[in-house]
C-alpha cells in the first residue's frame, strides 16, 4: 500500500507538470503585426516598430512608409515604393525557439503607381544575426507577381529553415526591388504579418448568419475567410430561386448579395449557398438557410429613442465631464445607422455605420472624449460634435431620407430647478415606449451618479396612462386652415376620414405641426360667421387612449372685431384679499368676433398708453352678445363668484396695473388703436355700499359712453357683487320706447333686497342743445335730491338715483316725484313729472 501511494503521488506530479507545460505552451501566441501602430521615422540599425527595421523609413508616400486605407478592408499597411535609385529593405526579428514548426504568413499585393510597366520584385532570405551579409535570396511568387496594377491581397507563406528552428532569434530580410521594364514601378503593400504555428485547415467554411443589409441587399457571415474569386460567383447563391445581380466579398468572411428587386419586409426567405471554398481550398457543402428579412436601414419613427441627454456636465463628479446623448433601440429588429443624422438647433452630423440591436443602449459622445464613457456601455465617437446648449436646445434623429425618427427639446425648466440645471444632472425619459415626443416629460436623473449612460434610466416608469385626450381649442388661421389643439400628444396615422364636418367641408390635406396639434387644410373657403359641427373618430393619444366625443364640436370662422364691436363691460379693481382682479368685455354685435390679438392697457402719468398686455397668441372668440372675463386666476375667480362658474373666462399671465385708488382701463384693438377707455374710482360705487372690496363696477348701458360716470354702478349683492363672464346684475335696456323721459325700474330698493339698488332716468330728445334740470321731490313738495342743474344735454342720455337725499342718507320708503325742466335757446320750455317708488326689505 505504501508503494502504491508513492506511485500515485508521482503520477499526480507528472500529470500536474505536464498539464502546466501544456498550459504554458498554449499561452505562447504567434507574433503578429497589423501595422496599425504609428511608425517611428528612423532607419536601420534602429527599429521603426518593435522588431522591424527599414533602410529608409519616411512619413511621406515614398520609400518605406505607413499607408493609410490601403491595407486589407481599408486598414493601414506597410508600403514600399521602389524607384530607380532605391530598393527597399525590411528586416524582421523573430523568436523561433518558442514554436515547434513555425512559418511566416502575410498578405501582400501591388498598387498601381504612375503609367510605367515595371513590377516590384520581392526577395527574401534568412539569417541568425541582425548584422552581416545575407545570401541565398529567393523570390516571393514570380517575376511578375507584383505587376504595376491595383491587385487584391493574397496570402503568402514562408517556411523557416531547419537550421534556425532552435534559435532564440532569427531574422527575415525582405528586398523590394525596382523591376525591369519602362517607366514607373509598382508600389508593394504588406498587411497582417504573422509568425508562428498554424494548424492545417481541413474544415469547410460554414454560414453562421444571414440578415438584411438594406432594402435590396443581404449580408452573409461565414466562420472563416473565403476564396476571393469563388465567393463572388453569382451562380453560387440563390434567394427563393432568384440569383443575385452582384456578390461582393468584404472583410474576408462577409458576402453581400444585391438583388434587382426590393426585398419584402418580414417575409421568410430561403437562401441557398454552394461551391464556395476557404483559402485552403475546403469547399462549403450545399447549404440552405431560412431567415426573416428586415431592412435595417428602415427605421420607423420612435424605433430609436433619444432616451437621455447630458447637456451640462460638471467636473469633479462621479460621471466624466463629457456631454453625451443616449439612444435606446425599442424596435423589433436590428437597425444600421448608415445615413442616420443627428442634429441640434445649430448643426447636423452623420453617424457612423454601426449596428444596434433591439433593447441595446448606444452612447453618442464627442470623438476626443468618447473613451471616457466606454466603461458605461457601447459608445459611438462623433466627430464635429454639435455642442449642446445648456439653457435650451432641440435634438433630432433622421433617417437617410430625412424622415424624423425622434425629436426632443429641453430648456432650463426641464430640470425643475437651478440646482439640477447647474448641477451636472442628465435629463431622462421615463417611458421610452411612449409613442410621441417627450419634451414635456423630461425629468432630471435621480441616480446617485446624476446620470445613467448605457443602462436603464433612474426614473424608468411604465405605469399605464388611461386618461383620454380632449380637444382643448381650435383656431382658423385663415379661411382655409383649421388648427385643432388637444390636451395631450396625438398619435400620427390619421387622415380625412377621421374628421366629419356638418355642413360638409372638403378636406385637402392634414398634417401635425406639433405633437398635440392637427392642421386641416380645406379645398374651399369656410363661410365666415357660420357655425359648423365636427365629429372626430379614431384619434388616439400615444398610450392608445381614444378621444371620446358624445356631442359634435361647434366651430365658427369669426369676424375680426373692429372698434365699437367690443366694449368694457365690468371691472373689479378692488378684489378680496388674495383674490384676482378682472376686466370683462362684451360683444355688442350679432357676430362671432375674434379678439385674440386685442390688448388691455392703462394710462401712465403723462396720459400715454402703457403696460400693454395682449389677450392671447391664439384665437379668442366672443359669441354674439357674449361676455369675456379676463383675469390672472380664473379658477379662483370662479370660486369667489360661484354663480359665474359657467361664464366665459380668459386667463392671462399679468394684467396692466389697475390700482385700488383709481385708474383707467384701456382697451386696444389688434392694431393698438384705442377702442375704449374707462376711468374708474370708488366714487362710482353705490353710496350705501359699506365695503367695496370684492364688488365690481358694472356698465349700465352699452349705448352710453364708458366715460359717463352715471353709466356705472356697483354689482348687486343678490348676484354675489360681481358677474364675471355673464350678464351684469345692474343693466338697463338699450333703447327708449318713444317717451321723452323713461324711468327704469319705477320701483326699487336702495338696499338691494329685490332687484336693482337704483333707478335709471333716461331721456331722448329730438335734437341736442337742450338745457335741463332733474330733481327728486317728496310728496309734500320738499326737494330731496338734485340730479342735474342746468346741464347741456345731448340727444340721449341717462341719470341714476340711488334712493338717497342730498346728504347721502337713504330716504324713507314711499312715493317720490321726478320733476324735469327743459328749455332751449329759443325760449321753448317743457316740464315733465314722473313718479318713482322707493321700496323696503320685506
Amino acid at each position: 500500500m505504501q508503494v502504491f501511494g508513492v506511485i500515485f503521488i508521482w503520477q499526480m506530479i507528472f500529470v500536474s507538470v505536464f498539464a502546466k507545460a501544456e498550459e504554458v505552451k498554449a499561452a505562447i501566441e504567434n507574433q503578429i503585426q497589423d501595422f496599425e501602430g504609428e511608425f517611428t521615422f528612423q532607419n536601420y540599425p534602429y527599429e521603426f516598430m518593435s522588431g522591424w527595421y527599414g533602410n529608409e523609413v519616411r512619413g511621406t508616400s515614398s520609400r518605406i512608409y505607413q499607408a493609410n486605407g490601403l491595407g486589407r478592408n481599408g486598414s493601414k499597411a506597410l508600403a514600399v515604393q521602389p524607384i530607380s535609385t532605391f530598393d527597399g529593405e525590411v528586416i524582421i526579428r523573430l523568436s523561433p525557439q518558442e514554436f515547434e514548426d513555425p512559418k511566416v504568413r502575410f498578405w501582400a499585393r501591388s498598387a498601381k503607381n504612375g503609367s510605367g510597366d515595371r513590377p516590384a520584385l520581392v526577395y527574401y532570405t534568412w539569417r541568425s544575426q541582425l548584422e552581416g551579409d545575407y545570401s541565398e535570396w529567393e523570390i516571393v511568387g514570380n517575376a511578375n507577381e507584383f505587376s504595376n496594377e491595383d491587385q487584391d491581397f493574397r496570402l503568402f507563406e514562408l517556411a523557416l529553415p531547419d537550421s534556425l528552428s532552435d534559435n532564440s532569434e532569427a531574422f527575415l530580410r525582405l528586398k523590394i526591388q525596382y523591376g525591369p521594364g519602362s517607366g514607373t514601378c509598382a508600389k508593394w503593400l504588406m498587411d497582417d504579418f504573422e509568425f508562428g504555428e498554424f494548424v492545417e485547415d481541413k474544415t469547410a467554411p460554414k454560414v453562421t448568419g444571414v440578415r438584411g443589409f438594406d432594402e435590396s441587399q443581404v449580408e452573409i457571415q461565414f466562420d472563416e475567410a473565403l476564396d476571393p474569386v469563388f465567393s463572388e460567383f453569382l451562380l453560387n447563391y440563390s434567394l427563393d430561386g432568384v440569383e443575385p445581380s452582384e456578390a461582393r466579398l468584404v472583410a474576408d468572411s462577409l458576402v453581400y448579395l444585391t438583388f434587382k428587386e426590393r426585398l419584402e419586409m418580414v417575409r421568410n426567405y430561403e437562401l441557398g449557398v454552394s461551391q464556395i471554398p476557404d483559402l485552403e481550398g475546403n469547399f462549403l457543402k450545399d447549404t440552405l438557410v431560412s431567415f426573416q428579412f428586415f431592412d435595417p436601414t428602415s427605421i420607423p419613427p420612435k424605433t430609436l429613442v433619444i432616451n437621455e441627454i447630458m447637456p451640462a456636465p460638471k467636473a469633479d463628479l462621479d460621471l466624466p465631464n463629457v456631454e453625451y446623448v443616449e439612444l435606446l433601440h425599442v424596435g423589433d429588429y436590428p437597425v444600421r445607422l448608415e445615413g442616420v443624422t443627428w442634429s441640434n438647433s445649430r448643426s447636423t452630423v452623420s453617424l457612423p455605420s454601426k449596428w444596434i440591436q433591439p433593447g441595446e443602449f448606444l452612447i453618442l459622445a464627442p470623438e476626443t472624449q468618447a473613451p471616457q464613457l466606454e466603461e458605461y456601455g457601447k459608445v459611438i465617437p462623433v466627430s464635429s460634435w454639435p455642442t449642446l446648449l445648456n439653457s435650451a436646445d432641440q435634438l433630432s434623429l433622421k433617417d437617410d431620407l430625412g424622415n424624423l425618427i425622434d425629436m426632443i427639446s429641453y430648456s432650463t425648466s426641464s430640470w425643475g430647478g437651478s440646482e439640477f440645471a447647474n448641477g451636472g444632472y442628465s435629463l431622462e425619459v421615463a417611458n421610452p415606449f411612449y409613442a410621441c415626443e417627450q419634451s414635456n416629460l423630461l425629468v432630471a436623473s435621480v441616480d446617485p451618479l446624476r446620470g445613467t449612460p448605457g443602462r436603464q434610466n433612474s426614473i424608468f416608469d411604465l405605469s399605464p396612462d388611461t386618461t383620454a385626450p380632449i380637444l382643448d381649442s381650435y383656431q382658423f388661421t385663415s379661411s382655409k386652415i383649421l388648427v385643432l389643439t388637444f390636451s395631450k400628444p396625438i398619435l400620427a396615422g390619421f387622415d380625412q376620414t377621421n374628421f366629419v364636418f356638418e355642413p360638409s367641408l372638403q378636406v385637402d390635406t392634414i398634417f401635425q405641426p406639433a405633437s398635440n396639434q392637427i392642421e386641416i387644410n380645406f379645398s374651399e373657403e369656410v363661410v365666415e360667421n357660420k357655425l359648423y359641427s365636427l365629429m372626430i373618430n379614431g384619434l388616439t393619444d400615444c398610450s392608445g387612449n381614444e378621444l371620446l366625443q358624445s356631442e359634435p364640436f361647434q366651430m365658427v370662422l369669426p369676424k375680426q372685431a373692429v372698434i365699437g364691436d367690443v366694449l368694457i363691460n365690468e371691472v373689479l379693481f378692488n378684489p378680496r384679499t388674495g383674490s384676482p382682479k378682472f376686466v370683462e368685455l362684451i360683444n355688442v354685435t350679432e357676430n362671432y368676433l375674434e379678439v385674440g390679438h386685442w390688448k388691455l392697457a392703462n394710462f401712465n402719468d403723462s396720459g400715454e398708453v402703457d403696460q400693454v398686455k395682449q389677450l392671447s397668441e391664439t384665437s379668442i372668440i366672443i359669441p354674439p352678445k357674449g361676455f369675456l372675463a379676463i383675469s390672472t386666476n380664473t379658477e379662483m375667480l370662479k370660486m369667489d363668484y360661484p354663480k359665474s362658474a359657467f361664464g366665459r373666462f380668459l386667463e392671462i399671465a399679468t394684467l396692466p396695473s389697475y390700482p385700488i385708488a383709481g385708474g383707467t382701463v384701456v382697451l386696444l384693438d389688434s392694431a393698438e388703436e384705442i377702442a375704449e377707455s374707462f376711468a374708474y374710482s370708488e366714487d362710482l360705487h353705490h353710496p350705501l355700499l359699506r365695503d367695496p372690496k370684492g364688488v365690481s363696477l358694472e356698465r349700465l348701458s352699452t349705448e352710453s359712453s364708458a366715460n359717463v360716470s352715471s353709466n356705472w354702478h356697483s354689482a348687486s349683492s343678490i348676484e354675489e357683487y360681481a358677474t364675471p363672464g355673464r350678464k351684469n346684475s345692474q343693466v338697463i335696456s338699450g333703447e327708449f320706447v318713444g317717451e321723452l323721459i323713461q324711468i327704469e325700474p319705477e320701483v326699487f330698493d336702495p338696499e338691494g333686497s329685490n332687484g336693482n339698488t337704483f333707478t335709471t332716468i333716461k331721456y331722448e330728445l329730438d335734437q341736442p342743445g337742450w338745457i335741463g334740470s332733474f330733481r327728486i321731490y317728496g310728496t309734500s313738495g320738499q326737494l330731496i335730491q338734485s340730479l342735474a342743474e342746468n346741464v347741456l344735454l345731448g340727444s340721449t342720455g341717462l341719470f341714476t338715483w340711488t334712493g338717497t337725499d342730498s346728504q347721502g342718507k337713504i330716504v324713507r320708503p314711499g312715493y317720490y316725484v321726478l320733476l324735469v325742466e327743459l328749455y332751449d335757446l329759443s325760449g321753448q320750455v317743457m316740464f315733465i313729472r314722473k313718479t318713482v317708488v322707493v321700496a323696503t326689505r320685506l
